[in-house]
């Protein structure tokens, strides 16, 4: 890993090849906006600034996303060919994750996404804040909730990133990341069972942690499992998933959503200690039923239109049976 790793400071260093400069380029912007996050109170002037910086390092990972695979570190010695590889040693770019990993600012983004979901969802504390920024700024309405979309969509961006990665997670609150997704899938359980009244690009939480708790069950096994599958089971996670996915799947999630979330709900069905003890995940005959509905309504679509998932989806589907037996 230390040679890989070290394969891939070299790489960003530039090594004198001209055809390496945009990853120098690319990682010194991202090193410079990454140690301008810092939280800040919401709405003050510190904040909006902040806002620009998530916007250009969100960027940055879109145009590091669209730079072809570094071939060169499969041949790192001691690599593990058969896995994709970490933030270190993967042939994908993806400098401005990993520098915000580095620079141990992906706990404080965390922490930053939850408080502004938490001063979003309460209504007169955000109507008082949102009134003293138009009259200290001069900014209209329409200028504030603009930034604060942008806040919300870079800054989750980010974070869906970097929790793609297991040796993210092993740096994170974990707690702290269970109850901002519990935060949000209960609110949109309460308010938005209609709809989710999401923009276009479907880039505000109450869609994006579907990433994240995709990300958790994914990982679980090589995190403290024990701990991480009792909290989500304290913050009821799997019911509040159920319903998200039963209300919203259909009609307003992308495909790319629907694939996540399945693979996530198979990790889960595949981790041992889930198995023994899957039943309290689930608050009596009426959520099991619920989560039956989905092999049909959700699973079975994602199956027909690509067969070869059957196998990574095989656990979830296994589970099902087990359920249905125990109906």
């Amino acid at each position: 890993l230390r040679m890989a790793a070290a394969a891939k400071y070299a790489q960003e260093g530039g090594g004198g090849d001209e055809a390496e400069r945009p990853l120098k380029v690319c990682a010194e912007a991202g090193r410079k906006c990454v140690r301008q996050i810092h939280q800040h109170p919401i709405l003050s002037d510190e904040w909006l600034q902040l806002v620009d910086s998530l916007k250009q390092l969100t960027r940055l990972v879109q145009l590091e996303g669209r730079m072809p695979a570094n071939a060169k570190v499969a041949e790192v010695h001691g690599r593990n060919l058969e896995t994709p590889g970490t933030l270190w040693d993967q042939e994908a770019h993806e400098n401005a994750i990993r520098i915000l990993v580095e620079e141990a600012k992906v706990n404080l983004c965390l922490r930053m996404m939850n408080d502004f979901k938490v001063w979003q969802y309460n209504p007169t504390d955000m109507k008082q804040s949102v009134e003293n920024c138009m009259k200290t700024y001069d900014l209209s309405q329409v200028n504030i909730e603009q930034k604060c979309r942008q806040f919300e969509e870079y800054l989750g961006q980010l974070l869906w990133r970097a929790f793609a990665h297991v040796e993210t997670l092993q740096l994170m609150d974990i707690p702290l990341l269970i109850d901002h997704c519990g935060l949000v899938l209960q609110h949109v359980d309460a308010t938005r069972a209609a709809g989710l009244e999401c923009s276009s690009s479907k880039l505000e939480q109450e869609v994006l942690v579907m990433y994240y708790v995709s990300s958790l069950f994914k990982h679980a096994e090589a995190l403290n499992n024990g701990e991480l599958l009792a909290k989500a089971r304290e913050v009821r996670l799997l019911p509040l998933v159920i319903s998200h996915v039963s209300r919203h799947a259909a009609a307003e999630y992308p495909e790319k959503i629907s694939v996540e979330v399945a693979a996530g709900l198979a990790a889960l069905a595949d981790n041992e200690d889930f198995q023994t003890d899957w039943r309290s995940f689930f608050e009596g005959p009426e959520q099991m039923a619920a989560f039956l509905a989905l092999q049909e309504s959700f699973v079975a679509p994602i199956i027909s239109a690509d067969p070869d998932k059957r196998r990574a989806l095989r656990p979830l589907l296994d589970l099902f049976s087990k359920v249905q037996r125990a109906m």
